[in-house]
C-alpha cells in the first residue's frame, strides 16, 4: 500500500529493497530484462531512476505483471524513448495474454497521467517530494 506522505526517496528505496534492485543499475552501461528464463541485455537509456518513480507513484510491484501494468501506464503516459516504447510494447503483450484486465485497468488508470521521462523537475526535487505530491505532478491524484 502506498502511504501519500512517505517521502519518495523512502518509498523509492523500499521499492528497490522489496524488488531486489539498486540504484547502482542507474549508471550501469546495461540492464537486463527478464522473461522467464530468459535474460536479455539491452543498453541503459538512462531512465531507470524515472522508471522506478513510475513504481512508487502507481504502487505497481516489479513482478511480470507489475512491470507490464507500468509498460501500459509509460505508453499512455509517454514512454520516453523508442527502445522503452519496444519493451512496453513486449511487456504489454505478455501482460495481455496472462491478464488482459489488469492491463484494462493499468490502462485506464494512466489516463491523462504524465510519465517523467521529460519532466523538467530535478531527480532530487522528485525525491524530496512526498508520494502524494509526486503523484499530483504526474496526473495521478484523484486515482
Amino acid at each position: 500500500m502506498i502511504d501519500p506522505l512517505e517521502k519518495v526517496l523512502e518509498a523509492r528505496d523500499r521499492y528497490l529493497v522489496a524488488s531486489g534492485f539498486t540504484t547502482q543499475s542507474y549508471v550501469d552501461p546495461n540492464f537486463n530484462v527478464k522473461v522467464g528464463f530468459i535474460s536479455l541485455r539491452f543498453p541503459n537509456p538512462g531512465l531507470l531512476p524515472m522508471h522506478d518513480l513510475h513504481h512508487v507513484a502507481t504502487g505497481y510491484d516489479s513482478s511480470l505483471l507489475g512491470e507490464a501494468e507500468i509498460s501500459v501506464f509509460e505508453l499512455r503516459a509517454g514512454s520516453g524513448t523508442p527502445l522503452i516504447f519496444f519493451l512496453c510494447c513486449g511487456s504489454l503483450l505478455v501482460g495481455l495474454y496472462l491478464s488482459p484486465r489488469r492491463m484494462w485497468r493499468a490502462w485506464k488508470t494512466a489516463r491523462g497521467a504524465r510519465s517523467l521521462y521529460k519532466t523538467k523537475t530535478p531527480y532530487e526535487t522528485l525525491l524530496a517530494m512526498d508520494v502524494a505530491q509526486l503523484r499530483k505532478l504526474m496526473g495521478l491524484e484523484a486515482r
